[in-house]
């Protein structure tokens, strides 16, 4: 099917929407103690951005329906194993954006380089929001996974969001440590995977744009 979208810069849907949780996720704890609709909020942005990319109502569909099940079983935090279907159902979710995002980025030969790039910048930005979900699992697991050593309190939803972009990007302020073994794995493969985006992405479009050129 035709994608729908008109937009020239098709990857921007997606970043936009990132950018507006990122922006508002430090009111999260302080709008609803419950921490139900961030989640709800995620789906409604991320299907508009994966749908601008991949412009097939069946991948809309497949999104809709994986992340819902997500919330909803999340939802469910007196059974272990339903709260482990939620997180790699998040994790299948977040799979199902790479896949339109890379897909557009190389693999789409009427994509603009500045759309490239921007899909790029979405995809790296989406790795911290995935590692954000599955670090819930950490926590179901034990509620301190993640400890603010500046309150000695555990970290709130919105703090490990900040802490997975932290360290992400290899910064590593200290402020959120992980504490258990499952959250220091979260760690490891957090780092490994920035890196590695970064590495892969940036030799890929140098490739393309050098493969342009010889043309």
């Amino acid at each position: 099917m035709k994608n729908p979208f008109t937009l020239k810069l098709q990857a921007g849907v997606l970043l936009a929407g990132e950018l507006l949780l990122l922006l508002t996720s430090s009111l999260w704890d302080d709008l609803d103690p419950n921490r139900s609709w961030p989640a709800w909020l995620y789906i409604i942005l991320f299907a508009a951005g994966g749908y601008a990319l991949a412009g097939s109502r069946r991948w809309l569909a497949a999104y809709l329906l994986v992340s819902a099940a997500a919330v909803v079983l999340g939802a469910m935090e007196e059974s272990r194993v339903l709260a482990s279907i939620s997180t790699a159902s998040f994790a299948i979710a977040f799979y199902m954006l790479f896949q339109a995002v890379i897909g557009h980025c190389f693999f789409h030969a009427k994509v603009a380089a500045a759309d490239r790039i921007i899909g790029g910048i979405a995809g790296y930005i989406l790795l911290g929001f995935l590692w954000t979900s599955q670090s819930h699992w950490a926590t179901m697991l034990n509620p301190e996974a993640f400890l603010n050593t500046r309150t000695e309190l555990a970290a709130n939803e919105s703090e490990r969001l900040y802490y997975c972009f932290v360290t992400l990007t290899g910064l590593g302020y200290g402020d959120i440590v992980p504490t258990t073994a499952v959250a220091r794995l979260l760690a490891v493969l957090n780092c490994l995977s920035g890196v590695l985006y970064l590495a892969i992405f940036i030799s890929a479009l140098m490739g393309g744009l050098a493969a342009k050129g010889r043309k």
